[in-house]
């Protein structure tokens, strides 16, 4: 007998068309959303549809904290722009196709779709959603960096030295001189990607490998780490 069942889920799924890359406004339009519509959008699932070609990874990772903290959860992406739908990926959200339907334009920019078809398999359906943790300053030479219960996000500098620690994924997005510790609680599907890549030591799930010096081909290199059949992968992106 099956121990699973697929059910399709009717439940409210929201579109947040993002059309600027002005974090302040967007900042400020979401929070007046949230405070305006709290009993519609609180603890509401959101696809973040991203229109404009300027936004950056670092933008998304703000905006999806700022929804965290209005209790609004971000669960996908929709765009065109691979280094946003990389970084979805490695955050562990869903990234979804073309808009289901046209584009409704509203005070509040909002439109309400229904689940996608139940054929299509999402990968990601059983997560539970959790906004990053987003380290915005440096961290410097024995500092310790640790995100319980959920993915961590560095927008800064990492010096030699310093520990960097996740339950989940890591997403690095400037130069890393220091250790960096994925999947800390054993989590084998965590990731790490670092924009600049010049780390100390590099571990998963406790697998892991120390760089006395960087080779070559990794070094100052988009490079995305993670586990396959019980070994570190290395991968230039």
């Amino acid at each position: 007998m099956s121990k699973i069942e697929v059910i399709t889920q009717t439940e409210a799924l929201y579109t947040l068309r993002v059309l600027s890359n002005n974090t302040d406004a967007l900042v400020d339009e979401i929070n007046s959303l949230a405070k305006n519509n709290k009993a519609q959008f609180q603890h509401a699932p959101v696809i973040l549809e991203i229109e404009s070609r300027n936004f950056q990874a670092n933008e998304l990772a703000v905006l999806i904290e700022i929804l965290s903290q209005n209790e609004m959860v971000a669960v996908g992406i929709r765009s065109q722009k691979q280094e946003l739908i990389d970084f979805a990926k490695f955050s562990g959200l869903a990234v979804f196709g073309k808009s289901l339907s046209p584009s409704k334009k509203n005070k509040i920019k909002i439109q309400e779709i229904e689940q996608p078809e139940a054929e299509v398999p999402n990968p990601h359906q059983d997560k539970i959603y959790q906004a990053p943790k987003i380290i915005t300053n440096k961290v410097y030479s024995f500092q310790q960096v640790i995100a319980h219960d959920r993915d961590l996000v560095l927008l800064s500098k990492v010096k030699s030295g310093a520990d960097i620690m996740s339950y989940g994924s890591i997403s690095a997005y400037k130069e890393v001189q220091g250790n960096l510790f994925a999947g800390i609680q054993g989590d084998e599907k965590a990731t790490i990607f670092v924009q600049s890549f010049n780390a100390e030591l590099v571990s998963i799930a406790g697998v892991y490998k120390k760089f006395d010096v960087v080779p070559t081909k990794l070094y100052a290199r988009s490079v995305m780490i993670d586990l396959v059949n019980g070994q570190l992968r290395f991968q230039i992106i």
